[in-house]
């Protein structure tokens, strides 16, 4: 495939340029049971479609891929969130957290390794709780490993 798929720098550096990779923020709290929402800081690559319709994204070719989030929730709020990452309609990983009453803020993160097929396509889902409206802490992402 020529040079362009794979560089070495002068240095030793190996770049890969086009490889699929995305990034997507929320700026909107997102309430139990409802999708999150793909609405700022939105970053591609190699391919790789963030489908802001849908709030969803689709990855070009099959591979190893590297899938995860992290969100701030609203203490005091409620007690319990826990956000979901689906693959194309179905739950592969999650994380829950816990707030007391008298807390300010608390943090849910997770990321997981999975073989995907091309045209796949992940989401993420709030289904307890509620997330924080802010894009500097609300973050989901999607890159091939391999």
């Amino acid at each position: 495939g020529g040079t362009t798929a794979l560089t070495i720098d002068s240095t030793g550096r190996v770049l890969k340029p086009v490889i699929p990779y995305g990034q997507a923020s929320c700026n909107v709290a997102i309430a139990s049971v409802n999708k999150v929402q793909l609405t700022s800081n939105i970053i591609t690559g190699g391919g790789l479609t963030v489908d802001q319709t849908n709030e969803r994204m689709i990855v070009p070719v099959s591979g190893l891929y590297r899938l995860g989030f992290t969100h701030l929730v609203d203490g005091g709020i409620t007690a319990n969130t826990t956000v979901n990452i689906r693959r194309n309609g179905t739950v592969i990983q999650g994380s829950h957290g816990q707030t007391t009453a008298n807390s300010e803020y608390g943090h849910l993160s997770t990321n997981i390794i999975q073989v995907l097929s091309a045209n796949d396509y992940i989401e993420w889902f709030c289904i307890a709780g509620q997330t924080h409206n802010n894009a500097n802490y609300n973050n989901m992402y999607v890159y091939l490993l391999g």
